[in-house]
């Protein structure tokens, strides 16, 4: 019997899904699930995890259907690989320091220079809208306590603090006599 498969990045895929899916069934276990009516903590991450499994399984299984096809991985895309990677590092220290919208204009711009088939023309507008909504939605709908801007655009933080000068000292008077 052969062992070849059509699509090996599917079947690849397929396997990682289920492993990430068993891995929260894992750590989800001893949440109470409850029931349908009376949802505990559980029960969801239970749902999604069965979920992404049976989902995976079903990728594998269709990626072992046919003949291996040679060279189908391919070259690593290292350019995509690290400016996704590089945006991930980029959200999570700038946040704070630079706030939500620049911080996303400059994730979702790297993370369309990772794909060959964006253009500066598509990123722009995908750029903007979805900085607008992102802070729309979590700023002002959900009330999250996040900078718009951050600190680290206003020139308060990039100039020198201003010079403090001690009082003069003063001579306590002592009243004649």
């Amino acid at each position: 019997m052969s062992t070849s498969f059509e699509k090996p990045r599917d079947l690849v895929g397929g396997l990682v899904i289920v492993a990430i899916g068993g891995v929260f069934l894992l750590f989800g276990r001893e949440l109470p699930v409850g029931s349908s009516f009376r949802m505990g903590p559980g029960y969801f991450p239970l749902i999604l995890s069965w979920l992404m499994m049976a989902m995976g399984a079903v990728m594998a299984g269709l990626a072992w259907r046919a003949p291996h096809q040679e060279g189908a991985f391919g070259e690593v895309p290292w350019r995509g690989l690290l400016l996704i990677l590089g945006a991930t590092v980029v959200f999570g220290i700038g946040l704070r320091g630079f706030g939500l919208l620049p911080v996303l204009l400059v994730v979702v711009f790297a993370t369309a220079w990772a794909s060959r088939y964006a253009s500066l023309r598509a990123a722009v507008p995908l750029a903007l809208g979805v900085a607008v909504f992102c802070s729309t939605l979590f700023i002002t709908g959900l009330g999250l306590p996040l900078p718009l801007t951050g600190n680290w655009l206003k020139p308060a933080w990039w100039s020198p603090p201003a010079a403090v000068t001690a009082p003069a000292a003063t001579t306590p008077t002592t009243p004649a006599q």
